[in-house]
């Protein structure tokens, strides 16, 4: 008889769950070549052509500027607090803190970091929790684009975050799907104009001028790594009710790019020692419009 206890309830549900996220993981990357076959109905695959071609050809919701005849901005009416802006009006800073804490090896992968999603999972069945050290910039901009631009009810933002192998397995599709019809630099850029950074922002130029004041292409590193930090939870990471956590998390975040920077490791160690150095209050618009309900808004003219 084996002197080897049989392993316990909890351990057998984490392998089970283990084998079907891997599952799902393989099949999302064979989709490209196998076209779907055996993986996953015709009425899905359409879904997930469908959803793709969102991505990519869709528009983010974005502030619309109401001026006089003089052209003097009189209002400002959104739905999300959110200006975009060309790559080259993004701070390189703010580029490399992001790939860094987020995505390590975006430059390398298709959309689906397999090394990177296993870690994950090897994590949960580990009893780490949960599996999202895995996700990519373009699998997060899947599902945040989901949740932000195409989720219309409460029923289907929940379905746009809900942990199960169906939506992961759409999440990796449409990411290699994103991959191959858009550049890295245009990916990236699409990400940090659509994720919210907390208080009301919505995009990487709204987030700089509300935080520090400035626009997005003047950020420096301790600020670009705050807000790169705060993407994982702009509710707990909020600077303003958790400012230790969110010191904290930027630094981690700097720490990141100094194991992954080397050569600008003296900058960052620099900016590691630099207070939050966030304005009093996050700054509004002048008469600005509010977000009212679901999907609706008013304003307040001058």
């Amino acid at each position: 008889m084996s002197d080897q206890y049989p392993p316990t309830r909890p351990t057998v549900r984490r392998l089970a769950l283990f084998c079907v996220l891997a599952g799902v993981l393989v099949a999302g990357l064979l989709f490209p070549v196998v076209g779907g076959v055996g993986v996953a109905s015709n009425h899905a695959s359409e879904l997930v052509a469908q959803g793709s071609a969102d991505l990519v050809e869709g528009q983010i919701p974005t502030v619309s500027t109401m001026v006089d005849s003089a052209g003097t901005p009189m209002a400002w009416l959104y739905v999300q607090r959110r200006f975009e802006v060309p790559t080259d009006r993004i701070a390189d800073t703010m580029k490399l803190a992001i790939v860094s804490i987020e995505d390590k090896r975006f430059a390398d992968h298709n959309g689906v970091d397999l090394q990177g999603t296993l870690t994950g999972l090897a994590g949960f069945l580990k009893g780490g929790g949960d599996a999202r050290g895995g996700s990519t910039i373009e699998q997060q901009y899947v599902k945040n684009y989901n949740l932000l631009v195409n989720a219309d009810t409460e029923a289907e933002r929940q379905a746009a975050v809900e942990t199960t192998p169906a939506r992961k397995l759409r999440e990796i599709r449409m990411a290699l799907a994103l991959g191959k019809t858009l550049t890295k630099p245009e990916i990236l850029t699409r990400y940090l104009n659509l994720v919210p950074f907390g208080n009301g922002t919505y995009g990487v130029q709204s987030a700089s001028r509300a935080y520090f004041g400035i626009d997005a292409a003047d950020l420096n590193w301790q600020q670009s790594a705050l807000l790169a930090g705060m993407v994982q939870s702009t509710t707990t990471l909020n600077p303003y009710t958790n400012p230790q956590g969110a010191l904290d998390r930027r630094n981690l975040v700097l720490d990141t790019m100094i194991d992954n920077l080397p050569d600008l490791a003296d900058d960052l160690r620099t900016a590691r020692d630099q207070p939050l150095g966030i304005l009093p209050q996050p700054a509004q618009l002048p008469q600005g419009c509010i977000a009212a309900g679901d999907r609706a808004f008013f304003c307040d003219y001058v």
